[in-house]
């Protein structure tokens, strides 16, 4: 069992953003103040990562010390929540579900990535976005179809399903400069709908090694 924890911490959430090629030149010319925010970001994500790893490494030397069955009561709890972060499971309960009306399609894969971390900071515990649960490997791109998920467009009215609190999560979406105004800001329509009980049902296939 511990062993699964550690194989499911290194399959904690990350999201990229798969760019087409000949796009290198916009890093090359992206501004310091934006560059410096990308980088606060991977070090937050990584600080994240190491803060979960010394989290297991205190719990394995914990279970090591106690009970049989207080280990095995500690190790399947922890496995189910890592399950959740790895999407390998539905997950049900409060959430917000969010509409974008994007008739222009000026809301591209950029800002989607940006609203998959900043529910995941308002302690989002599953997302779903379009058809696409977000999970390990995780990618988003912008086509002729417009942004995609996965490679599978995610069309319009983009929806996007969160479980978690949803004031929690909707005051993040809805703080100045935040996803929200962003979206608005593109010509698009952004619309926030809480529910007591949702559920995510779509999951991501366990790989095998």
């Amino acid at each position: 069992m511990i062993g699964a924890l550690f194989l499911l911490l290194g399959l904690l959430i990350t999201v990229a953003v798969i760019r087409p090629e000949g796009e290198d030149d916009q890093w090359r010319t992206a501004r310091t103040e934006d560059l410096v925010q990308i980088l606060d970001d991977l070090g937050s994500r990584q600080q994240r990562l190491e803060d979960e790893a010394a989290r297991l490494v205190a719990l394995q030397r914990d279970l090591e010390t106690g009970s049989t069955a207080e280990a095995l009561a500690e190790a399947q709890r922890r496995l189910e929540a890592l399950q959740v972060l790895s999407a390998t499971t539905p997950v049900s309960g409060p959430g917000l579900t969010i509409t974008l009306d994007d008739a222009s399609g000026r809301v591209d894969s950029s800002v989607l990535v940006d609203a998959v971390q900043e529910l995941r900071d308002a302690g989002a515990e599953a997302i779903q976005v379009g058809d696409t649960r977000v999970g390990v490997s995780t990618w988003f791109s912008d086509g002729e179809e417009g942004v995609t998920v996965n490679g599978q467009p995610v069309g319009d009215p983009i929806r996007i399903m969160a479980i978690g609190e949803p004031e929690t999560m909707s005051a993040a979406m809805s703080i100045p400069g935040g996803f929200a105004e962003t979206v608005r800001t593109r010509g698009a329509q952004f619309t926030a709908t809480p529910a007591t009980n949702m559920t995510i049902s779509v999951t991501v296939p366990v790989s095998a090694p």
